[in-house]
C-alpha cells in the first residue's frame, strides 16, 4: 500500500519510513503544496500523514482542500495529523478540517505501528467493500454491512453525541481465526445473516477483515457490553460450525467510552485499536470468548 508524508522535517520523514516501511511504500512531500500535486498526479497513494505546520500549505489547508476536493478518493482518503503536543483544541481543529486521526511524535513505536496498521487496514477493507457491493449489486443480493468510511463517519458523529451526552458508547470487533479450505466468501455470507438477525437496527457494522468485522452501538450499559459481545461469538462460532465445520476460533474485543470515565475522551481510532488489540490478543489464545479490558488485565496481570 502507498502512503503520503508530508512534514518539512527530514528527520521526521525519515522516522516514519523506518518505523512503517513494513506496512507501506512511502512517497514523500516537503510541504503541503507538494503534497498535494503528488496527491493529484499519484492515485495510488491510500493514506497520507501530514504535519500541520509546514510552509506553503499547512496541514489545516491541505485537509480542507482534500475534503473539498471533486475526487472522491481525495475526500475519502485517511489522513492522520502528527501533531508536536497532543492538546485538545489541536485535536478539535484537526478533526473539524477534516482529519481521521491524531498522532504525537513522541508517541511509541509499537503504538504507532498498531494505530497505522489499523487505518491499513481500514483501506484494505474499504476496497474489498466495494469489489463486494459491485458483486453483490450485480448478483441483487443485500448486505447488512456498511462501508467501513461510512461506518467510520458515523462512529465519528455517534461518539461525539455520546460524549455531550454523557452516555455510553462502544466498539466491537468480530474476530475469526478460520481453518484452511473454508471458503470465505461462503462465510462472510452466513455470518452477515447471523448479525442481521442479532443487531438492533440501531447498531452498525462493517467488514473490517476477510472475515471480521467491526460492530458500533451506542447507549448500551458498560454492564450489559460484555454479554452482548458473548452472543455474538456464540453465534458467530454456531454459524461457522454449522456450514464450515469445527476449528473457527470467535473472539470479540471491546471497548467502551466508560473506560475513560476520567481525563481527556478517547479519539475514535483508539477505541477501534483497543477493540481490535483486544480481539487478536484472545485469537493468540486459541480461544473462543470476549476480551474486555478487565480480561485484557488479567491477562497481563498473569
Amino acid at each position: 500500500m502507498r502512503a503520503l508524508i508530508a512534514d518539512d522535517s527530514r528527520i521526521v520523514r525519515a522516522t516514519l519510513t523506518k518505523h512503517l516501511g513494513d506496512l507501506f511504500e512511502f512517497a514523500e512531500a516537503h510541504d503541503g503544496e507538494e503534497a498535494w500535486d503528488s496527491l493529484l498526479r499519484d492515485e495510488e497513494i491510500a493514506l497520507l500523514i501530514t504535519d500541520l505546520t509546514m510552509p506553503r500549505l499547512d496541514g489545516y489547508g491541505l485537509l480542507r482542500r482534500m475534503r473539498a476536493s471533486k475526487a472522491q478518493r481525495l475526500r475519502e482518503m485517511p489522513v492522520v495529523v502528527v501533531s508536536g503536543a497532543d492538546e485538545m483544541e489541536e485535536r478539535r481543529l484537526a478533526r473539524e478540517a477534516g482529519a481521521t486521526d491524531l498522532i504525537t511524535k513522541g508517541m511509541a513505536t509499537a503504538r504507532l505501528v498498531s494505530r497505522l496498521d489499523l487505518l491499513a487496514q481500514l483501506v484494505i477493507a474499504q476496497q474489498e467493500y466495494e469489489e463486494a457491493a459491485d458483486a453483490a449489486a450485480a448478483s441483487g443480493q443485500a448486505t447488512v454491512t456498511v462501508s467501513p468510511y461510512l461506518l467510520q463517519s458515523g462512529a465519528e458523529r455517534r461518539l461525539g453525541y455520546a460524549i455531550r451526552q454523557q452516555e455510553n458508547f462502544a466498539l466491537l470487533s468480530l474476530c475469526l481465526s478460520v481453518p484452511d479450505g473454508v471458503d470465505h466468501a461462503s462465510l462472510r455470507r452466513d455470518l452477515e445473516a447471523m448479525l442481521r438477525q442479532i443487531l438492533r437496527q440501531t447498531d452498525a457494522v462493517a467488514r473490517t477483515g476477510s472475515a471480521d468485522f467491526t460492530i458500533v452501538t451506542s447507549n448500551v450499559e458498560p454492564a450489559s457490553l460484555s454479554g452482548f459481545a458473548g452472543r455474538l461469538c456464540r453465534a458467530a462460532t454456531e454459524a461457522a460450525a454449522e456450514r464450515h465445520g469445527a476449528g473457527t476460533v470467535v473472539c470479540c474485543g471491546t471497548a467502551s467510552l466508560a473506560e475513560y470515565s476520567s481525563g481527556q475522551p478517547p479519539s475514535l481510532h483508539e477505541l477501534w485499536d483497543a477493540a481490535r488489540r483486544r480481539a487478536i490478543a484472545g485469537l493468540g489464545s486459541g480461544k473462543s470468548g470476549v476480551i474486555g479490558r478487565e480480561e485484557e488485565s488479567a491477562a497481563s496481570a498473569g
